[in-house]
């Protein structure tokens, strides 16, 4: 919740300049096809040597609804907006199985390690400056901001189990097109990526999970201008 509130307060400073001029509103829904690449790491007793490394790709198709607030001068525009996701993304669960050598006989133990996470709350923040093509059409691109919460799982034979929830913040960067139809109507393309911070677990007997997500994704969206 706070950092909802922090991003709808950084997004009302960033629309209270531009607000003053002729502008209009618009809220729609989107549709987006995604790629979430995961490089995890393991660092069995947090000395800061990596003991196993795994990449693992997820494709998945979700839906956002938007409202933004969009400035024209004569060809350049700035749209300042923000796109929620109320639905929950998978990051699909993996298993290897893994023998453990004991400590005292060296007999080996053998069992199943498997991790799985769930985003949720995804929100973004976002300015898309814009050149006018034709008399309704505008080419833009996409900075924003992205923040989320990650709730990762992992049981493990070498660690004791995991099941935590961390915040995910992320920088996305985009391009797209847009048209506006005379009925206020409007369809949206486009492209971008998110770079995620690194997040991170740390169990109780002192092993460290660490993993880095980064998202491509197409998107379509439809909306209507007031």
């Amino acid at each position: 919740m706070k950092k909802i509130i922090l991003l709808f307060s950084t997004l009302a400073l960033m629309l209270n300049p531009v607000i003053a001029n002729a502008g209009s509103w618009a809220v729609g829904v989107s549709v987006s096809d995604n790629t979430l690449d995961t490089a995890g790491k393991e660092d069995v007793d947090s000395n800061g040597t990596i003991d196993a490394t795994k990449t693992v790709s997820d494709d998945f198709a979700v839906g956002s609804i938007f409202a933004e607030f969009t400035n024209m001068g004569d060809r350049f525009g700035i749209t300042l907006g923000v796109d929620y996701i109320p639905f929950d993304a998978d990051i699909d669960k993996r298993s290897i199985t893994q023998s453990e050598l004991g400590d005292e006989d060296d007999s080996a133990s053998t069992g199943t390690n498997s991790v799985e996470g769930t985003v949720s709350d995804h929100m973004t923040i976002y300015i898309q400056p814009g050149y006018m093509i034709g008399s309704s059409t505008m080419l833009y691109g996409t900075l924003g901001f992205a923040s989320a919460t990650v709730n990762g799982k992992s049981k493990s034979i070498t660690h004791t189990d995991i099941n935590k929830d961390v915040d995910l913040d992320g920088t996305k960067i985009g391009v797209g097109i847009k048209h506006v139809y005379d009925s206020g109507l409007f369809i949206k393309a486009d492209y971008a990526e998110t770079d995620y911070d690194t997040i991170s677990f740390t169990t109780s007997n002192s092993t460290k999970a660490t993993a880095d997500l980064d998202n491509t994704a197409f998107a379509l969206s439809v909306g209507k201008q007031f």
